[in-house]
């Protein structure tokens, strides 16, 4: 009986504790839980024209008005499907995928 009261006393005032810090949790940056997150590119200059060259051997596949970006894919004339893997300045770099065969898309 003589331990009932000063035990009531302590566990209201860590009850009590408990809520003041559990309403102050809101003020806590959430950004310190967060995985740290990657740096964005740094934007891609825009030309004219861009230039579309082979990447193993550097010959020309096209010219296009457009802005290329890295995972453009392109279909050279003689139907031979390159991606880009890189860019520089105004020269995109591709690199050779596959043959196409347009004859299974012709229609009969």
């Amino acid at each position: 009986m003589v331990f009932k009261r000063p035990f009531i006393w302590l566990t209201g005032g860590i009850l009590l504790l408990s809520i003041i810090a559990f309403s102050f949790l809101h003020l806590l940056p959430l950004n310190i839980f967060s995985i740290q997150q990657k740096p964005e590119p740094e934007p891609q200059k825009v030309y004219d024209y861009y230039l579309v060259v082979d990447e193993k051997d550097g010959h020309t596949l096209m010219y296009v008005p457009l802005v290329v970006s890295v995972g453009d894919e392109v279909l050279s004339e003689e139907n031979k499907l390159y991606k880009v893997v890189r860019i520089e300045e105004n020269r995109a770099y591709a690199r050779f995928v596959e043959d196409i065969n347009l004859e299974k898309y012709k229609k009969k």
